[in-house]
């Protein structure tokens, strides 16, 4: 049966003799890249999209969150370098990525915006791509697919790329897993969509520090629009080097989402629903074996069944990846991945306030 997620959307390329006409009728593009402390990605990303459009249609804004290493001073060295691309360098106060991105699309002349990210390399033809697919009018926002990549050199960096963009990791987030249909999806990474979408939904809410993505997403498919993942292009996504600094990410990205879950309660999937079922469920074994030791066994049982079901998903990457040594790590980062969002979202929905 045919995947219903997967969109047949024809893409119209330009017949011989109209390319003129067709660069004549382009868009204005700006690009919003929020920013802060990236000295080691920025120059790479800005040299990545510099020839990505026509220049006279095209605009490029940093908005910084007041970076104390040399971020600015590269990017002002960029925007000497080329002064025929508009590139512009915002000041973000309150130094937050929703914030950012409403400073740079409030700046924005743009009739399409690009969400990008400061650390993320996006590929040669991104922006084209992401026009073209807005131009074919199917879809209210556009993404495309991450390839996770390790934030360093090492065997555990490799282990935590894996296993952030797996299945039994990331779930059926379709963004972060190989794939090579059009389709249309719940959310998608750095989206682009037009500026009068982001008017219409009054912009991204800077009440949530994460999940502002998913929120503006979830609001533009509430609102009729279709949300479609290309695989025409692509972003390099370095995932986090440490345990120490993925199991912080998760648990950010758990405590956010309880926020904007209780904004948009409908907006729940299944995915998210495993990890904090999976804590409550461990968390409560334990507590009721002061009563019972069957509940202790059960417990066992429960921890059993998930260590088998990480150690299977762990082996076909290990075999894939030829690196026998993945059996023993990849277990421990899904652990740490399960266990820091499930249980940071269930703190979060008992807080009350700024999360």
């Amino acid at each position: 049966m045919k995947d219903p997620t997967v969109a047949n959307l024809p893409h119209q390329h330009p017949q011989n003799g109209s390319v003129s006409s067709s660069v004549k009728q382009s868009p204005f593009v700006s690009v919003v890249i929020p920013c802060y402390n990236e000295e080691k990605f920025i120059l790479r990303v800005l040299k990545t999209l510099a020839s990505q459009y026509d220049s006279s249609k095209y605009e490029i804004f940093i908005v910084d969150g007041g970076s104390t290493d040399s971020t600015r001073d590269i990017v002002e060295d960029f925007v000497r370098n080329h002064p025929t691309l508009s590139v512009r360098l915002l000041a973000n106060p309150k130094r937050d990525i929703p914030a950012a991105l409403n400073i740079g699309i409030a700046a924005a002349r743009g009739d399409i915006i690009v969400r990008m990210d400061a650390h993320s390399l996006p590929s040669h033809n991104y922006v084209r791509e992401c026009v073209s697919e807005l131009e074919a009018g199917e879809a209210a926002i556009v993404g495309m697919p991450w390839h996770i990549k390790p934030g360093a050199d090492s065997h555990i960096g490799s282990a935590i790329a894996l296993a952030v963009s797996s299945s039994f990791g990331a779930g059926d987030a379709r963004y972060r897993l190989a794939t090579n249909s059009r389709r249309f999806v719940d959310t998608v990474p750095f989206g682009a969509f037009r500026k009068r979408l982001w008017e219409e939904l009054g912009g991204f809410n800077e009440g949530l520090l994460t999940n502002e993505d998913y929120d503006f997403n979830y609001r533009a498919r509430r609102s009729g629009g279709q949300i479609v993942l290309s695989p025409r292009a692509h972003t390099d996504y370095f995932a986090r080097s440490t345990l120490l600094g993925l199991a912080g990410q998760y648990c950010r990205y758990g405590m956010w989402k309880a926020r904007m879950l209780k904004l948009n309660p409908s907006s729940i999937k299944i995915r998210q629903i495993i990890p904090p079922l999976f804590v409550v469920t461990i968390v409560g074994l334990l507590a009721l074996g002061v009563l019972s030791t069957a509940f202790l066994w059960l417990l066992l049982i429960v921890i059993s069944f998930y260590l088998l079901t990480a150690l299977f998903f762990a082996s076909r990457i290990a075999v894939r990846e030829k690196r026998l040594m993945l059996i023993l790590s990849l277990p421990l980062v899904f652990l740490v991945i399960h266990v820091c969002w499930g249980a940071s979202l269930i703190v979060g929905l008992f807080r009350s306030g700024r999360t």
